[in-house]
């Protein structure tokens, strides 16, 4: 018989604790497998079934088309690109990038260490950081005992197979461990980054706020933000297809049952050498005067095709930059002087206007009584020379005594000349013209329509502007200005849209004749406002223009504040704008060949800090910059031989406002032969020689658009990565060329 003893012992045993648990948690898992897969499993079907979705049909995503200059050059892109990283938690990373590289006796090659090697090739491939910087940057994470190390973002797939085929990872067998993982993304890629704030605008996957604002979109979807890229939202966008999910072996696969359709690419009218060309002259001087802000546009003269749109402004750090938050050129303002073109071509229409009759400007606007405020002159001055002058009083007096006793009919005859449609563009900041009637109770609002007719109290923006001038060097034709040249689906034109005609006779063109030789002698006559420009082998026409300018300021007024006499529902931005005492905004706004315009441009250029700063000389120096320089790249069909003129003409008035030379000139429509020395002004004459070398040049250094032209002109296929300036080309310089050579490019 067993004492009391012993059987205390066992039942005190550690044993009999294990047993009770292990039942316990047998019978735990027993009820939870009932539970699971009886009592609940309605439930956990439902959930895989929402997980898996299998031989369920669902949207699939469309791609997003690109956006082309006309040319075809890509201005945005949706590219798969990848995050190239290692893991530094397998032990194998120390073997694969720090062992030495150990070369065999007599080969000549000195020993190297792996991270050495590998830091070296990172800085020649992705420039983004110098081999030291890769070195510290990858030792210091290693030293961390961070979990990975990202060696490169926005690879594509051929880089990366090109750095798997790198001696640090490309020593070892079929399978082996190569250190390296990718992570795969899809970006919006912007080759020419300076257009997309405000141009182009941005493109990405659908944020909260856009969620709020669009309740349509779905966050998996791509949608513009800005510019062009959502003012063409809907035809970028694509057309969804289905996905199916169906059981595989090591899980499952999707496959598409419907195609989706990739969106339209949208072919604009930008020609990049042209915006490389604005771009950069107007940024020389907006920094050169210290101003607020410039913008620059360029307009083929006989379709209104736009090929420049350039904007700089003073961020708040004090540094010029590309990345607006406005788009200048489709703001509207003020215009100033350059409206008095305007002015001239409605009361040449709608009157009878001799250009060279002379008057006394006296009474230009009786109402109003006082003048001093709005003229320089006191003699007499032919209507010719009151533009050429830029007289305020005269364009007053010439535009009074055609609208005598009906002021607002020359509100309505601009209002129904076409240029209202002139700022309609595919941007979704675009102003339209402002111009409105007036009402001529009190005496102020006599002053104020005097005003507006040398440049206040109406709003145009700059493109609506520049759109009258590209009437007058067209003959008399109102194009509409135009970003959209066509669409392409599968690489093949889809939609082309035509050149649009506003106004077939916004002014006869013998009015467009007689306008352009004023335009002519405000750069050529010697009392012109833009004498200083007449100087250049491109033959210009164009007119000055100086406006007060505006300081604007902003405040927050709360919900249920009472502003304008309503009761605001939300919290809203109050605006408000006032004269900059002493402050100017500079403009000039013309065409060129004067002879054969093909092109017309303006500059406009607010609140320039220099001293002596004025329109002819700021505004005016970047118009003849961009004329000389697109002269000197070959952009113009300059004649510059006789060509007879078909036809007889009257022999022309002459004036105080040209010299006799001219005069001649312009009635036989030839011109002194232009000096075409220098005729590459950006790139340097060693440049220009490669062309005819037979070797492959260096472009290390050069802009985007320049090594493109150089590399194209010797017949490179160009691909281009980054922004900036070229710091890597893929085939070395001096090489024997070959024609059909493909050269990639690394911007930075």
């Amino acid at each position: 018989m067993k004492s009391k003893k012993t059987s205390k012992k066992r039942i005190n045993s550690p044993y009999w604790f294990v047993i009770t648990v292990s039942l316990i948690a047998a019978f735990a898992i027993l009820w939870a497998m009932v539970r699971v897969s009886i009592v609940e499993a309605p439930q956990w079907n439902e959930k895989a079934d929402k997980m898996w979705k299998l031989n369920a049909v669902e949207e699939a995503v469309p791609h997003r088309g690109d956006i082309l200059a006309h040319d075809g050059t890509p201005l945005a892109q949706t590219v798969a690109l990848y995050t190239v990283y290692v893991d530094f938690k397998d032990p194998r990373i120390d073997t694969l990038i720090y062992k030495d590289i150990i070369h065999p006796k007599g080969s000549n090659m000195p020993d190297t260490l792996k991270l050495d090697s590998l830091c070296n090739y990172l800085a020649k491939k992705f420039p983004v950081k110098t081999k030291a910087e890769y070195y510290d940057y990858i030792s210091k994470k290693r030293d961390a005992k961070s979990s990975s190390c990202v060696l490169a973002e926005n690879v594509t797939d051929m880089q990366y197979k090109e750095m798997l085929q790198y001696s640090v990872f490309k020593n070892r067998r079929k399978g082996k461990y190569t250190g390296l993982t990718r992570i795969r993304a899809y970006k919006r890629f912007y080759p020419y980054d300076s257009l997309t704030s405000v141009v182009l605008g941005r493109a990405a996957l659908a944020t909260g706020e856009m969620l709020e604002k669009h309740p349509e979109y779905k966050r998996n979807e791509w949608h513009g933000s800005s510019g062009l890229e959502y003012a063409l939202d809907s035809l970028l966008f694509g057309k969804y297809g289905t996905q199916q999910r169906r059981q595989a072996h090591w899980g499952y696969s999707v496959y598409e049952v419907e195609p989706p359709v990739k969106g339209y690419d949208v072919v604009t009218t930008l020609d990049m050498t042209m915006q490389e060309i604005a771009e950069r002259n107007l940024m020389d001087m907006v920094k050169a005067q210290s101003a607020e802000y410039g913008t620059a546009i360029i307009m083929e003269v006989s379709t209104g095709e736009i090929r420049a749109m350039a904007n700089v402004e003073r961020n708040e750090s004090g540094k010029y930059t590309f990345k607006t938050g406005r788009n200048y050129a489709v703001t509207a303002i003020e215009p100033g002087s350059v409206v008095k073109t305007l002015s001239m071509v409605m009361a040449m229409e709608n009157g009878k206007v001799d250009p060279y009759y002379k008057f006394n400007s006296a009474g230009a606007i009786p109402e109003i009584g006082g003048y001093k405020k709005i003229s320089f002159y006191r003699e007499e001055l032919t209507v010719q020379e009151v533009l050429i002058r830029s007289d305020n009083r005269g364009i007053c007096k010439i535009v009074g005594d055609v609208y005598r006793g009906r002021y607002n009919d020359f509100v309505e005859d601009i209002r129904n000349s076409g240029i209202m449609h002139t700022a309609d563009l595919p941007l979704p900041d675009a102003q339209r013209p402002h111009v409105s009637p007036m009402q001529f109770e009190k005496q102020w609002q006599y002053y104020a329509f005097a005003q507006m007719i040398f440049g206040y109290h109406n709003r145009f923006a700059p493109v609506t502007t520049l759109s009258v001038y590209n009437a007058v060097a067209n003959n008399g034709r109102l194009m509409k200005p135009s970003l959209v040249k066509g669409l392409m689906k599968d690489g093949q034109i889809d939609t082309i849209y035509a050149p649009v005609c506003l106004n077939e006779h916004f002014c006869t063109p013998e009015h467009a004749q007689q306008v352009k030789e004023m335009l002519h002698g405000v750069v050529y006559s010697p009392a012109g406002t833009a004498t200083v420009l007449k100087n250049g082998r491109v033959e210009i026409a164009g007119k000055t223009g100086t406006a007060n300018a505006i300081w604007e300021s902003s405040r927050v007024l709360p919900k249920g504040s009472v502003y304008k006499g309503k009761v605001l529902e939300k919290d809203s931005t109050i605006y408000r704008t006032d004269y900059a005492d002493g402050m100017w905004r500079l403009a000039f706004a013309g065409f060129f060949p004067y002879d054969k315009p093909q092109y017309s441009c303006i500059v406009v250029i607010d609140k320039p800090r220099k001293n002596k700063a004025w329109a002819g000389g700021v505004s005016g120096g970047v118009f003849r910059a961009i004329a000389e320089e697109m002269y000197s790249r070959n952009l113009l069909e300059c004649d510059v031989e006789y060509q007879a003129v078909d036809g007889k003409k009257t022999p022309p008035h002459n004036s105080v406002t040209a010299p006799s030379d001219n005069v001649v000139y312009n009635y036989l429509g030839q011109y002194p032969q232009p000096d075409t020395a220098h005729v590459h002004r950006s790139l340097p004459e060693e440049v220009t020689a490669m062309y005819a070398s037979d070797v492959v040049p260096s472009v290390i250094g050069f802009s985007a658009t320049d090594a493109m032209y150089v590399l194209e002109k010797m017949g490179f296929k160009v691909e281009i990565n980054g922004v900036g300036h070229v710091v890597h080309q893929s085939i070395e310089a001096g090489i024997p060329l070959q024609k059909g050579m493909n050269m990639k490019l690394t911007l930075k």
